[in-house]
């Protein structure tokens, strides 16, 4: 079994092979080629590799089922084989094919002296015997099974297997699905309702909603290895009609380059989000680690000015930087720490529309971009609709996480720290489970309850209303930080009851790094000179990681 399940595997290959020769030769031929014939033979082209990736996994099915239960025969024959040919023997014992085991007779009265000696000596002969027997047939019976288990696993995958090649659309599809397929009814919205649906579908359900949605794997609540997988087709799809000129690709070209890029350049990047329509700006999230089977989970919510193509790949890779740093020192715990050695995930989140604009040369050049900019960074309008798919995005973490709920981390720089903080009262508002802790730096305020915008510090901060507890809320704020002394959206955090604060100068922290200063709005998340995270990196990695006490506080 285990044989045949490699010979498998090298069939398999040489399909995926083909597979994909055949799309790269129709992206050759879409360099040139234009008009409805095109976008035909490009829609095939995505639907056949559907297709294929669909029996390729199939077949991996396959593989497994004889994979696992030819171990787990080997390992029960191995045992078996061990009891019959040396234990029994060595006993001079002999075993039938039905697992009867046979002691050898003690002659009667062989012993004169002591006429019961030989009944003693048969009876503890039988006994032994009927011990090995017990184990003989116990094993057999367990083969069994396990030749009767594997059986029906591997006729179950052969079953959908051949019904995908007798119909490779996939239908006919349960009656939910075709609803949704008809246009008669829709997934669910709810991230939770929307995991519980989606993990019972087949592989071919859900290749035929992609087929029904090509924007499927944005959807939260979809496991991450899913929305991966969707996404990086939908990628694929739009990177090559971008390249060739397609209209609806107009200007997205180089946020597109960005996101394959930034993909390219880190083998354990997920694609979570890749959506180049619903905003004026293209959206992206990219994690590095599987948020579904991470421990520890954190999301970046970015500032003004930020956008897929000048900045989705110096965010992933400050969060790879903090990935590691919080990894490595989990890893340095003692091996009786509970939190010895735990996953972290670590989320560049850029899924929203940020404010935009030349800041720095505004006063040279007052220009239509810069005004517009200004007004959007001085209005929460962004914020707030941005907020709505970040508490969403928070739910979808929440329901596809495998196992015990893990350990979540809201981080926010600039605008993203006010976005951050409406999604969160939005999930405290609605009921929904929050995160665990809070991280805000370069804050312009958090859009909490205040009597005078122009004058926040004059109200009431309702810090309660972010429904993450005291001694979980954390803030930095560095010198000479321009965005965090006008607090246009309420009382910066360091003014804020509850809030802990965290330093942001230079610092040797407690793996022995001298780490530099931040200092104005940008250096937070950043590396210093010595290609190590700063201070202020440092304490996010901390309290991304769940181990606060290695943070360091403000001086």
């Amino acid at each position: 079994m285990i044989d045949f399940a490699a010979d498998i595997v090298v069939q398999n290959d040489k399909f995926v092979a083909q597979v994909g020769s055949m799309e790269r030769s129709v992206d050759n031929a879409m360099n040139k080629w234009r008009g409805d014939g095109a976008a035909a033979a490009s829609e095939r082209s995505v639907a056949d590799k559907l297709r294929g990736n669909h029996l390729a996994t199939a077949i991996l099915g396959i593989v497994d089922d004889y994979n696992t239960y030819g171990s787990q025969l080997e390992g029960q024959r191995d045992a078996l084989l061990k009891v019959a040919d040396v234990e029994i023997p060595a006993a001079g014992m002999t075993v039938d094919d039905d697992g009867t085991v046979t002691a050898p007779r003690v002659p009667t009265g062989a012993d004169e002296a002591n006429p019961g000696a030989s009944a003693l000596a048969q009876q503890v002969l039988d006994s032994q015997a009927s011990g090995l027997q017990t184990r003989v047939k116990a094993l057999l019976t367990q083969f069994g099974d396990t030749e009767t288990a594997a059986a029906q696993a591997i006729r179950s995958s052969l079953q959908e297997l051949g019904q995908y090649q007798r119909d490779p659309d996939g239908a006919p599809a349960r009656s939910e699905v075709q609803s949704i397929l008809d246009g008669r009814s829709q997934l669910p919205a709810d991230p939770r309702k929307l995991h519980e649906f989606w993990e019972t579908l087949t592989p071919a359900e859900k290749d035929a909603l992609y087929g029904h949605d090509s924007y499927l794997g944005n959807r939260d609540g979809l496991p991450t290895a899913d929305r991966d997988h969707y996404n990086r087709l939908k990628l694929d799809d739009e990177l090559t009609r971008a390249q060739n000129g397609d209209p609806g690709m107009q200007g997205k070209l180089g946020d597109l380059q960005a996101i394959q890029t930034t993909l390219d350049g880190h083998p354990d990047a997920m694609l979570m989000v890749m959506d180049t329509q619903s905003g004026d700006l293209a959206h992206a999230a990219i994690s590095l680690g599987n948020p579904d089977t991470a421990e520890n989970v954190s999301v970046t919510a970015p500032g003004l000015n930020t956008n897929v193509k000048d900045s989705l790949g110096a965010m992933v890779n400050e969060a790879a930087k903090v990935r590691d740093t919080a990894t490595d020192r989990l890893d340095k715990l003692p091996t009786d720490d509970p939190r010895h050695g735990r996953d972290v995930a670590t989320i560049a989140w850029i899924g929203a529309d940020t404010p935009q604009g030349d800041y720095k040369d505004a006063a040279a050049d007052l220009n239509g971009d810069t005004v517009r900019g200004y007004l959007q960074v001085a209005d929460d309008r962004l914020a707030k609709a941005g907020a709505q798919d970040l508490a969403s995005f928070y739910d979808g973490l929440r329901a596809s996480h495998d196992g015990d709920p893990a350990h979540v981390t809201a981080v926010g720089h600039s605008y993203g720290s006010l976005m951050t903080s409406h999604a969160l009262q939005d999930l405290r508002d609605s009921g929904r489970q929050s995160v665990d802790d809070l991280v805000v730096y370069g804050s312009p305020g958090l859009g909490l309850g205040y009597e005078n915008p122009w004058w926040p510090a004059s109200g009431d901060a309702r810090v309660e209303d972010l429904g993450v507890s005291v001694g979980h809320r954390y803030e930095m704020t560095a010198d000479s930080d321009k965005v965090a002394e006008f607090p246009r959206f309420g009382p910066n955090p360091q003014a804020l009851p509850g809030f802990t604060h965290l330093e942001t100068g230079a610092s040797v922290t407690a793996d022995g790094v001298h780490r530099d200063r931040a200092y104005g709005h940008s250096e937070y998340p950043r590396t210093g000179t010595g290609g190590e995270l700063r201070t202020s990196g440092w304490n996010v990695a901390m309290i991304v990681a769940g181990l606060p006490d290695q943070a360091v506080g403000k001086h």
